[in-house]
């Protein structure tokens, strides 16, 4: 089976963040031997989700390589113009949901692990986690139950085959400030910011507006400098009654270089001096992550990019993956086939062209720790 025959058969299985991941885990389970194969069940809420390791086990565990992918996609928009099931070539692409993140990765990830015919040096781990988009219950999993020291980690989310050596944190913190309902008639601007919920969180959104000013002052040469937005908000019954409850969610990206326990103080600090009674909530914690250039991984895969795709593009991304919680186990690069553009967008598609180049490069990498 070619690699865009595999991604294809990936794109076919409905693995929505919403949906349990069963089909698609049992599909690549169904790839392998049975005994290379490790599958762990997660419960989360009403869903049944699973995660799967595929170990080739080496003549040593010290310094593993481990390649990383999430299975499930973002739920499918209204603004699909094609079946988001039914993958459609066109054009030198492949269109479908979770083309580019991130079941290219995954067809990548299982065609080096299928190319590995004797016993490597060392171990050789391919992780494939539930509930990426949505929580990373599959990723917390595997730092629960996994332990690995010195490895060299490939998380093979969407890079168009750049080198990203690194991404910013992020905290979401989940805000209510309460008041007192009452008629809207009967109201003050005192009563406003002692009993208005909402009126409250205005006044929470100046505090939070000038903070978020301030974090443009502090830039780093590679990744910008950091940021912060109110991403979601809900507050009010009806339009004659004072709110007694609103509630929202703030979206901060952190550099490396910042100390994320203060970060989390600054921002209840700004809150409780609206009202000393909000309740605040850190409902995601991601850490930051930055690959030395002086690292194994960072050379190898600096080489090997030049040789297979006659060159290389250092980045840093954007958004956050699961080099924030893998890190703990060595050093992280994010690696992949797929454009990060394309990702949860309507009609995604991935190009064609870099799918069989990211398997040769991941297959080099096995062979250059051998």
């Amino acid at each position: 089976m070619t690699t865009l025959q595999l991604l294809k058969k990936l794109i076919c299985i409905d693995s929505q963040g919403i949906k349990s991941n069963k089909q698609i885990v049992d599909f690549i389970v169904s790839l392998f031997p049975k005994k290379l194969c490790t599958v762990t069940p997660i419960k989360k809420g009403d869903l049944d989700l699973y995660n799967l390791e595929i170990k080739i086990a080496g003549q040593s565990s010290n310094e593993p390589i481990i390649f990383s992918g999430h299975t499930d996609t973002v739920p499918v928009s209204n603004k699909w113009t094609m079946d988001p099931f039914n993958p459609i070539e066109k054009d030198g692409k492949v269109y479908g949901l979770g083309s580019s993140d991130m079941k290219a990765g995954l067809a990548c990830m299982i065609q080096a692990a299928k190319s590995i015919k004797e016993t490597p040096k060392q171990d050789i781990v391919f992780l494939f986690d539930a509930d990426e988009e949505a929580g990373c219950a599959g990723g917390k999993e595997f730092m629960k139950r996994l332990s690995f020291s010195d490895a060299k980690i490939v998380i093979c989310e969407p890079t168009g085959g750049a080198l990203e050596i690194g991404q910013k944190g992020v905290i979401e913190v989940k805000v209510k400030f309460t008041g007192q309902a009452s008629h809207s008639s009967r109201t003050s601007y005192k009563k406003n910011l002692e009993s208005n919920a909402i009126h409250k969180a205005f006044q929470a959104f100046k505090k939070l507006e000038e903070y978020e000013m301030n974090l443009e002052k502090n830039e780093d040469e590679l990744f910008g400098f950091p940021t912060q937005a109110v991403c979601m908000i809900q507050g009010g019954s009806a339009s004659n009654v004072i709110p007694d409850e609103c509630n929202f969610v703030i979206n901060r990206r952190i550099l490396p270089s910042e100390d994320i326990e203060s970060v989390v103080q600054d921002i209840i600090s700004l809150l409780t001096k609206v009202d000393s009674q909000v309740q605040v909530e850190i409902s995601f914690f991601g850490e930051p992550n930055l690959l030395n250039k002086e690292s194994p991984l960072f050379n190898q895969s600096q080489k090997i990019s030049q040789e297979v795709l006659g060159g290389y593009d250092l980045k840093v991304t954007p958004g956050w993956t699961q080099a924030g919680l893998f890190k703990k186990w060595g050093d992280c690069l994010i690696w992949g086939p797929g454009n990060l553009s394309q990702a949860h967008m309507a009609d995604e598609y991935c190009e064609i062209n870099l799918l069989d180049k990211m398997v040769e490069c991941y297959e080099k990498l096995i062979k250059e720790n051998q």
